[in-house]
């Protein structure tokens, strides 16, 4: 597999050197597919920034983050938020390094968290949200589990983290300021309506707004396990910016992943992705009627196309399964056994058992 990586890497490369961005993409994706490295993944991002696909290289180099971003990363994560219209590239990088330590522990929302101007602490002064994390914890009119939860709270974080209490409404906070008393904690209280519809938690949970509130991530008891790593990671600064930045469209982002197409039923494999080509869906249709010398041409000519849309790998499968169609199975068992790095590897694995059971049909 890393004699083939290299490969495709080679050849995009030299696709992306001669302008050819799609075809780049496609090559240099199934090369960080069998060996995951972080200059593919590089290499593979400024492909698609070409592409102008933002929104893709975001997520791939999130995926792809693993411990501190080095400077090419870091422009490449600048780049890539503006391109796709977000606000900020160092939220991007935060979403990083949360989801790849904390996984599904916690829940990443998108800012930004608007505070109602009007919100005042207890302390005296505004409730501003500053570049440091803020750290809000809501509590419920009996406050049944502050005692516990704060103390978990006090032991998890380190000094001089600015933490802000929220009642569930402006006439309940009574039994939260008595277990502040209580228990000596010097933490204000949010004064002012607004605030706990703004935070959207239940009570007992916590929302710490990093970079201002463009990162508010949402943190449930216990909190020993996640809130120390949550206020590291959201004091880091690896890009400087103001927020938002000047490529902001001022829209939600668009976090949904779309996945490369599927196996088709007959054991056909499409290309890298949607929608495929005119001669890819004519020769499905000749292979699907049994024409398959017709299917098979079809399927040639998409592997002799630099585009890059059907690999090797797959451009072999579906001319295996054409040839074995044509009664030719033992080219069909041949070029079979030449595919090593197939999406669908599987795949190439049950038609080799069909292909080689002289009594199997296609």
């Amino acid at each position: 597999r890393q004699h083939r990586a290299r490969l495709y890497e080679a050849a995009g490369v030299s696709l992306e050197a001669a302008g050819k961005h799609e075809a780049a993409a496609r090559h240099l994706r199934r090369a960080l597919l069998l060996e995951p490295t972080p200059g593919r993944a590089s290499a593979l991002a400024r492909s698609l920034l070409a592409l102008g696909r933002g929104r893709e290289a975001v997520a791939l180099l999130q995926s792809a983050a693993a411990g501190p971003p080095n400077a090419e990363t870091v422009v490449l994560f600048e780049q890539a938020a503006d391109v796709a219209g977000l606000p900020s590239a160092q939220a991007e990088i935060d979403r990083a390094r949360l989801r790849a330590l904390l996984g599904t522990s916690v829940e990443l929302r998108d800012g930004p968290l608007k505070i109602p101007a009007d919100a005042r602490l207890s302390s005296g002064g505004p409730l501003r949200l500053d570049a440091a994390p803020v750290i809000f914890y809501m509590s419920s009119a009996t406050c049944r589990t502050c005692s516990e939860d704060l103390d978990a709270l006090a032991r998890s974080i380190p000094a001089g983290t600015v933490v802000v209490m929220v009642p569930e409404g402006a006439e309940k906070d009574r039994a939260l300021r008595q277990v502040l008393q209580l228990y000596h904690y010097n933490w204000p209280v949010a004064l002012g309506a607004g605030v706990a519809a703004a935070l959207s938690v239940e009570p007992g949970m916590l929302v710490v707004a990093g970079r201002g509130g463009w990162v508010p991530v949402v943190v449930k008891a216990p909190f020993a396990a996640s809130i120390g790593s949550v206020v590291a990671i959201l004091s880091k600064n690896d890009v400087k910016e103001t927020l938002p930045r000047k490529g902001w469209n001022l829209r939600p982002p668009d976090r949904k992943t779309v996945p490369p197409p599927e196996l088709f039923p007959e054991g056909l494999a499409p290309g890298e992705d949607e929608p495929g080509p005119a001669e890819f869906t004519q020769a499905v249709e000749s292979y699907r009627a049994k024409r398959f010398a017709e299917a098979l041409r079809g399927f040639e000519a998409l592997a002799a196309r630099d585009d890059g849309w059907l690999l090797a790998p797959e451009a072999r499968l579906d001319r295996a399964l054409a040839m074995a169609g044509l009664g030719r199975r033992e080219e069909a068992r041949r070029m079979l056994l030449r595919i090593g790095d197939s999406r669908f590897q599987e795949a190439v694995d049950r038609a080799l058992e069909r292909v080689g059971s002289s009594s199997s049909r296609p």
